[in-house]
């Protein structure tokens, strides 16, 4: 039997490369870079801003003359915009087969089945599925890094988010199964996990909490590093703070996403803490790790932020101090109160909006600079994780603060723990010299 050949274009955040990983693992295709090539055509889609969502509605409009061409040719769309649209889909794109929300994954292989045998072009967007969880993502052999999924969904209910909408209610995967993929994917040559969820740290099953999980995974032979992305700052326990303190495989970085500076905003998007909250959150991982460094998202423009309020944004950002950070306009999403807002007229205007981004990322970088240049001289470890896209003599990899660092090396040490002399600090990156 004819093995198919798959092509997947992948759009969103790392749970979408995740599921794209198990999407390829599911199907148990060979995969191409060609889609002239495929049997099967999936784009893994991302809704979190309406640039995204029309972004990957334009790509699936691009295979429209391929399946003309061939008409066996199985054209799907999955994520996060299927969840969101669903039978709209199926109406708008006639050369479309089927739709796949996030969580029905495991039924892929039925489905194409099903497009083959009856000719249907279903759609399964139904958050009702037994074992979210049910099927691995694919991993390349040797690849010394890994996403390993603990949680599906969210029940945060930000104000701004779409979340909620395409991905359910928040589900926590056990901790048998988190700890077998481990294993799994360390068997593979894997040295770092990132442990991925919506609001990752407000995992918990029965009696067990996100710093045990941190304690049982810090046990497993051969794992060298842990990270978990992305973090809610309520959910920061006196247990989870120790845990990352104690535990010598957990890296020093922690993504705390804090979307404003001010509390009037805060409250509109319902992010149920204060800037104070968030501050003391910090400093009491600053108090248990000096070292840590601490990364963020900001949105700049939500409806309803004045000039007062964005510049208390820009206080926080130099208060805290945030060795880098990912910002960007509001943008509204459907069925999120945010987008009520929004209609309503409390709208911050388009230009006034991208002014504010442009003195928040030039701030930004300005710190993460000064930071970076204040690591010259200074030696680093580095996982070596491939090599620079920009010259195949030099290697990259990351420190477990979070940093790239670049040099000079051979392709051998991909994969390894290296020290790196810092020579060079950049606004995004730093370069070194390899110590044997």
């Amino acid at each position: 039997m004819k093995t198919d050949t798959l092509y997947l274009e992948t759009y969103g955040c790392q749970m979408n490369e995740y599921d794209s990983d198990r999407i390829q693992n599911a199907l148990g295709a060979s995969i191409t870079k060609n889609p002239k090539e495929a049997d099967i055509v999936i784009v893994n889609t991302c809704a979190i801003r309406e640039k995204a969502d029309q972004k990957a509605l334009s790509s699936l409009g691009r295979f429209k003359h391929l399946k003309t061409k061939n008409p066996e040719l199985i054209v799907g769309v999955s994520g996060c915009v299927a969840q969101l649209y669903g039978e709209e889909l199926i109406r708008r794109m006639p050369h479309l087969d089927f739709v796949l929300g996030p969580r029905a994954i495991p039924g892929l292989p039925r489905l194409i089945e099903e497009i083959r045998e009856k000719k249907s072009r279903p759609v399964e967007t139904s958050f009702d599925v037994e074992e979210p969880f049910d099927v691995l993502p694919y991993h390349e052999e040797g690849k010394p890094t890994a996403f390993v999924s603990i949680q599906q969904g969210c029940n945060k209910k930000c104000a701004y988010c779409i979340v909620p909408t395409v991905r359910g209610s928040e589900v926590n995967r056990p901790v048998e199964d988190i700890t077998a993929e481990a294993r799994y994917l360390i068997a593979k040559g894997v040295k770092e996990i990132t442990l991925i969820g919506q609001t990752v740290n407000s995992w918990k099953l029965e009696r067990l909490k996100f710093g045990d999980l941190l304690r049982v995974l810090g046990e497993l032979e051969g794992l060298e590093r842990i990270r978990f992305t992305t973090s809610y700052p309520r959910d920061i326990t006196k247990k989870m703070v120790e845990a990352m303190a104690e535990v010598p495989k957990v890296c020093r970085h922690i993504h705390l996403p804090v979307q404003s500076g001010s509390d009037k905003v805060l409250r509109l998007m319902n992010r149920t803490y204060t800037r104070s909250w968030y501050v003391d959150s910090v400093n009491r991982l600053r108090d248990a790790m000096p070292d840590i460094a601490v990364s963020s998202d900001i949105i700049v423009g939500f409806p309803g932020e004045t000039e007062d309020d964005f510049e208390q944004t820009m206080s926080l950002v130099g208060e805290v101090g945030f060795d880098s950070s990912f910002s960007f306009k509001y943008s509204p999403r459907p069925g999120t109160v945010g987008n009520e807002l929004w209609r309503s007229g409390e709208r911050v205007e388009d230009h006034t909006a991208g002014e504010r981004l442009s003195r928040l990322q030039e701030y930004q970088r300005e710190i993460t600079r000064a930071k970076n240049m204040e690591r010259v001289g200074e030696s680093e470890q580095v996982l070596v994780e491939e090599e620079s896209r920009n010259d195949s003599s030099w290697l990259s990899g990351r420190t477990e603060h979070n940093r790239i660092v670049n040099f000079p090396g051979k392709k051998e040490l991909i994969g390894e723990m290296v020290d790196v002399e810092v020579t060079e600090g950049l606004a995004n990156s730093l370069r070194g010299q390899y110590l044997n």
